[in-house]
């Protein structure tokens, strides 16, 4: 209650309330309407120098023995938390593998969230793959060398993961839900993030369609370059000057 009368009091001194997303801005101006005409959106922005399409195929591979990884692989990155929806795409991917034999494994990546115990479980009970620590240097050649990237959260306020993929000219699949539409555009598979079904066919279509993965690889990256940190900067700088102008 402290931090919510916090913010409001913020919001009310506040010439500008700069978010990063559409979605970001209607959750604002849903739960604080008296200050919508104060909300500007400045989106992140994707660091190219970092994330590009690696065409070394050994640095691949150095990345991948150095994670034990053997074969092919889906990869999530990010936190392991509830809000993630890592128990539904754990249990997607189970369906998905299901009618395989030999499909690609799911690796996952990344810092540990709040009520991660149960999801180090399930994905143990169905093959998926925990890694330690990824260092930044590793974080491109792991995703590069991804078939393709999931990410089917339930709550993001923008979403860089899935943009950072699609900068490496990996396929995404993301949900329907928050702001990650927003980001990806038409770029990306969307499945329902609340069904298991939907992620699992979402995940079967990107791997069995070769051309829609050609296809989205080729999208995405296009897609990503829409959302640099010179586009931000100078978006931000804008608001800066609609700021000072009106006092």
């Amino acid at each position: 209650k402290m931090l919510e009368i916090g913010l409001e009091k913020s919001m009310k001194r506040a010439d500008a309330i700069v978010t990063d997303s559409e979605f970001s801005r209607s959750e604002i101006e849903k739960y604080y309407p008296q200050f919508a005409s104060k909300v500007c959106v400045v989106p992140c922005g994707v660091d190219s120098s970092r994330f590009y399409p690696e065409k070394n195929q050994s640095e691949i591979q150095r990345v991948k023995d150095k994670n034990n990884i053997n074969d092919r692989y889906f990869l999530y990155l990010g936190t392991v938390e509830p809000r993630k929806n890592l128990e539904r795409l754990i249990k997607a991917y189970d369906i998905f593998r299901k009618s395989y034999d030999n499909p690609p494994q799911l690796v996952m990546a990344g810092g540990n969230g709040w009520l991660n115990s149960s999801i180090y479980k399930l994905g143990t009970e169905c093959g998926v793959k925990f890694t330690e620590y990824i260092p930044s240097e590793d974080l491109r050649p792991l995703i590069c060398g991804a078939d393709a990237f999931l990410f089917p959260s339930v709550y993001e306020g923008f979403g860089m993961p899935p943009l950072e993929a699609m900068a490496c000219g990996v396929p995404v699949l993301v949900s329907s839900s928050a702001s990650l539409p927003e980001v990806v555009g038409d770029c990306a598979v969307i499945t329902d993030a609340y069904s298991e079904k939907s992620i699992a066919e979402g995940i079967d279509r990107l791997y069995s369609d070769r051309q829609l993965c050609r296809e989205l690889s080729e999208k995405g990256i296009i897609q990503s370059r829409k959302y640099s940190w010179e586009k931000s900067a100078e978006k931000l700088y804008q608001v800066y000057c609609r700021t000072v102008g009106t006092r």
